[in-house]
């Protein structure tokens, strides 16, 4: 009989590619969704679409009766208050997880983030046997709901999955970098300059997800899936610019600056009810000396490893943006 999982966040940017890769495996799936009328990257997929959310319980029932595993990419990004963060990232992680335990889910795979586990150092790459240490209110809101799925699993298996920067077609937020540099010939360059990121494509993203969720080895456990491979703002910047067929340069942005800035976007941002584009989580992020983290515990137990490098990953998101006239 054909497994069935419920995959939450299913009409987002990492949500709606985990539901065509699962459809693609032969899974039968289900798509919880918050608001019906954004299904355009849904649209002719095999898909049962419950209506709900993971903040609440009247509708989580329904949505997990008769299946066997969960995916749970569901998140909130940003957020004019810290307890907005939680109320989804934490809270919403461990009511989903409540009612899947009860509903007799096989195994729950959690889509959190490198921001769990902080920043590294220059030098030395995140393992997940280091100490977790968010800087930003998200990164805490994600590490509090890897500790509340572990607290209430109980005998349901699970896997947390920690992604650092995830590009492709879909994503909106490196939109603004490529535009940038196609646009205006120019990319950031923050405090020292240099740092250096993890990331990964979209597409091997949710591989690992396919293969978490068909594991029958490495359970219960926290991994980080990355290339092995990191970028600076300038190695991926080279690449666009190769692409668009234009030269680049540094924009420098001096860190006080910054500062004013995001305290300005901040005040701006909380008269409007919007969040803040530029806000003082978001500049500790982009300070810290790096954001790279080492896959080589899930290579070591699932054998897995990204198909594509990190110059694939840049042209395919480059080549979406062209596609969609977003850049």
């Amino acid at each position: 009989m054909t497994e069935r999982v419920l995959i939450t966040g299913g009409t987002g940017f990492i949500g709606s590619h985990a539901v065509e890769a699962f459809v693609s495996a032969g899974w039968t799936v289900r798509a919880l969704v918050r608001n019906p009328d954004r299904l355009r990257w849904l649209a002719g997929q095999p898909v049962e679409l419950p209506v709900g959310a993971v903040d609440d319980p009247a509708t989580l029932n329904e949505a997990l009766a008769g299946c066997d595993t969960v995916v749970h990419c569901a998140g909130l990004t940003k957020a004019r208050r810290a307890a907005e963060f939680h109320r989804i990232n934490a809270e919403g992680t461990r009511l989903l997880a409540e009612h899947a335990q009860r509903a007799g889910v096989r195994r729950f795979i959690l889509c959190s983030s490198q921001a769990a586990a902080g920043p590294s150092t220059e030098e030395i790459a995140t393992a997940e046997s280091d100490e977790p240490h968010p800087i930003t209110e998200y990164g805490r809101s994600k590490l509090a709901g890897e500790r509340a799925l572990r607290e209430t699993a109980r005998e349901m298996e699970w896997i947390i999955l920690r992604p650092p920067a995830v590009l492709g077609p879909r994503d909106e937020q490196f939109r603004p970098l490529f535009q940038a540099v196609v646009r205006h010939g120019r990319y950031p360059e923050f405090g020292k300059g240099g740092q250096r990121y993890s990331m990964i494509g979209v597409h091997d993203f949710v591989r690992a997800l396919i293969v978490a969720a068909s594991a029958e080895t490495g359970l219960n456990d926290v991994y980080f899936v990355a290339n092995s491979l990191s970028v600076s703002w300038a190695e991926a910047a080279a690449i666009i610019s190769r692409l668009a067929g234009r030269r680049v340069r540094p924009l420098r942005l001096n860190p006080a600056l910054l500062s004013i800035l995001g305290m300005t976007t901040e005040a701006t941002a909380w008269f409007s009810g919007k969040s803040a584009l530029l806000s003082q989580d978001k500049l500790r992020e982009i300070l810290a000396p790096a954001w790279v983290c080492s896959a080589e515990k899930i290579r070591r137990t699932w054998n897995f490893e990204c198909m594509q490098s990190c110059e694939e990953v840049v042209r395919v998101t480059y080549e979406a943006y062209r596609n969609a006239n977003w850049i």
